[in-house]
């Protein structure tokens, strides 16, 4: 792979699994149904929503600069569409730039979210009435977005015959916040609003 190649790849690795890990806990603490999100409104709704809110965008940002040009405002960024530049088999370069391009596609939502609202705030869109201008997003799209960038890395990394990567569960984030939540409302009831 050599070095410029092996540095870039572990990078992007590392800060793939950390977007990974964290849309995963978003998944285990606000996908778990009507039940889940009764539970989370019943103890903290405020704080939940905060939190629900701040995931969202946070993923949003990081979809997007995974994705962006290699370069920005004269820097260098961490970025797949940087990949190809460094692979020298030119069969292998056009396969990986196709599959950057197809994972860039895929963040498109994320991009516009954040190009309209995150990064900065388009005025005539805020006036307009956000929910006019920006693409509605599921779940589904930023799993498929995070899953189309995993993958890209994981072909890569097969190419030079390298393990895939990949983070452990956390037994210390949102499904066990979620059962000591759990317990603590089966046995002492809804918390007390003042």
């Amino acid at each position: 792979m050599g070095p410029a190649l092996g540095a870039l790849y572990f990078e992007l690795q590392e800060d793939s699994e950390w977007l990974r890990h964290k849309w995963s806990e978003f998944e285990q603490l606000f996908g778990g149904g009507p039940e889940r999100i009764e539970l989370l409104n019943t103890v903290a709704s405020n704080f939940f929503y905060f939190l629900m809110k701040l995931l969202f965008e946070d993923t949003m940002l990081h979809l997007s600069r995974l994705t962006d040009p290699p370069k920005s405002a004269g820097k260098e960024t961490l970025t797949v569409m940087r990949l190809s530049e460094l692979i020298h088999d030119p069969g292998l370069k056009t396969t990986v730039r196709n599959q950057a391009e197809q994972s860039k596609k895929s963040c498109e939502f994320a991009r516009q979210w954040r190009n309209e609202r995150l990064a900065h705030t388009d005025l005539l869109s805020l006036r307009k009435g956000m929910a006019s201008t920006l693409p509605s997003v599921n779940s589904k799209q930023i799993g498929d977005a995070v899953k189309s960038i995993r993958d890209l890395l994981n072909f890569v990394g097969g190419k030079y015959s390298l393990p895939r990567f990949g983070m452990l569960p956390d037994p210390w984030g949102a499904k066990s916040l979620v059962y000591h939540l759990e317990k603590a409302v089966s046995t002492m009831g809804a918390p007390d609003s003042r």
